[in-house]
């Protein structure tokens, strides 16, 4: 009756790993790339921000902060709701709640407008990585969910890739207003494509057929299953790949939010979002005000670092982790491990950008200093290994929540840092100092405690890790 059930139900274009998967994650990859355009074009107008309305690098460093007190709260909110829901229509309100948030820039007369279109901005950007997160598996088994998890901080990259031109010449050529007119429009206009796109997954909690569906391969695959694969493979859509178990069984949320897993990778991307609410909000005004580049060359600098960090991190670190999953190698040495000792070098590059002499050598550290941000996409799909599909939105909202707050905190403190130096190179080198190292503790810890496999096992959300790989 399974058999049957499955083969009605669940159509070609619908199955789990279909070309109709891959489309839903080109639509979300689209979207992190206007997420990280609408926040980017903060810090490129951090000038003539800062002209028009006289303000402090302390008060532009708590309006870059304003972004992440609501991010918090609706992290956490969404993420829960999108556990009974689905992901499909949040992220459609989304995207049109941005639109309003740019556009209200278009307005400003003061801190109080930009400070409002800032904390709207924070409030619906809030959820946005963990439910294209919870989206994408929804449609893909855990083989495919590193690559795509990959991509879509990728995302982020292209968004930043395309953006830093475009906005620089609107702001340019056009004003700092326009750019933030154009980016919210953009928001609207994918909301109106993913009304025709947007479903839930077969693997998602509220297709009522999933674990019928899903049975049977289930069933095959564990039992073929070498014993050195991870549980989630070892067990396709089961609880750790995608299909919800039984109401009452699987382990809590409260058991998986307090693993050290789950700990050491919300810290390795705390490091990550430091490094991305700093790089957006005060990134741009050093290269300009201390470096002396133009915004065309603020521009270029972006786009490679852009291209660093989407080819040689989400993409080739992307295609390794799969590769070393693929040949049998654990999550711990292949997300872990791996993404711990990425984390690890972004802070000792980060710390060579204050001490570099000169502006190459400090141009390429910083450009280095991406390979930090490969801890998203660890972190997501190590969550997928140790969270059942019914806890996972939620769980995934906890995650962005908790790397959230290095979002509140970063800005706010680079800015009130750089206040007590007596220079503004001097000010903002000791921040970068202060990131650079809470970026190693931050890696050594996610390298030493990412170990998905024990503690999947340990609160019963997989059988027991294998003994080799």
């Amino acid at each position: 009756m399974a058999l049957r059930t499955a083969k009605r139900d669940t159509p070609p274009e619908a199955a789990a790993g279909s070309r109709r998967a891959w489309l839903i994650v080109a639509m979300l990859v689209v979207l992190m790339a206007l997420n990280y355009a609408d926040k980017l074009a903060f810090g490129l107008a951090a000038t003539p921000i800062i002209a028009e309305f006289d303000l402090t690098l302390d008060q532009f460093g708590l309006a870059g902060s304003a972004f992440y007190v609501p991010f918090f709260i609706t992290t956490l909110l969404v993420g829960f709701a999108a556990d009974r829901t689905g992901s499909t229509r949040p992220l459609g309100a989304i995207a049109v709640l941005w639109g309003v948030a740019q556009i209200s820039m278009v307005f400003a007369t003061g801190l109080g407008v930009i400070l409002f279109s800032r904390l709207l901005l924070g409030a619906s950007e809030g959820p946005t990585y963990g439910l294209v997160n919870h989206a994408a598996f929804s449609w893909l088994r855990d083989g495919d969910r590193n690559l795509a998890s990959s991509l879509l901080s990728a995302g982020g990259s292209l968004g930043v890739m395309i953006g830093a031109p475009v906005l620089t010449w609107l702001i340019v050529d056009h004003g700092w207003r326009a750019a933030f007119l154009v980016s919210g429009l953009a928001s609207v206009v994918w909301c109106l494509a993913w009304i025709f796109v947007g479903r839930e997954g077969p693997l998602s909690r509220r297709d009522p057929d999933s674990t019928a569906a899903t049975a049977p391969a289930t069933a095959a695959k564990a039992s073929a299953a070498a014993p050195d694969t991870t549980a989630a493979d070892a067990h396709g859509p089961g609880p750790v790949g995608g299909a919800a178990p039984a109401p009452g069984t699987g382990p809590s949320f409260l058991r998986i939010v307090t693993t050290p897993t789950f700990i050491a990778v919300s810290l390795g991307a705390f490091a990550g979002n430091w490094a991305i609410a700093v790089g957006l909000s005060f990134k741009p005004l050093y290269a300009e005000q201390v470096l002396h580049l133009t915004e065309q060359q603020i521009s270029l600098f972006i786009i490679v670092g852009q291209i660093f960090t989407t080819v040689a991190v989400y993409i080739g670190l992307g295609y390794t982790m799969k590769a070393l999953m693929a040949r049998g190698f654990s999550g711990r040495v292949s997300r872990g491990a791996l993404g711990g000792a990425c984390v690890i070098a972004a802070g000792f590059a980060f710390i060579g950008f204050v001490y570099a002499p000169g502006l190459y050598p400090k141009l390429a550290c910083s450009v280095l200093g991406g390979i930090g941000l490969i801890a998203f996409p660890v972190g997501s799909t190590v969550i997928g290994q140790i969270a059942p599909a019914a806890r996972r939105a939620g769980v995934l909202g906890t995650y962005a929540a908790v790397y959230g707050l290095a979002g509140i905190i970063a800005p706010w403190l680079t800015g009130l840092i750089a206040e007590q130096a007596a220079t503004q190179e001097a000010g903002l080198n000791n921040a970068f100092l202060f990131w650079g190292v809470l970026t190693v503790v931050c890696g050594a810890v996610a390298l030493a405690c990412t170990r998905p496999e024990r503690d999947a096992a340990r609160i019963g959300s997989a059988p027991p890790p294998a003994k080799t790989g």
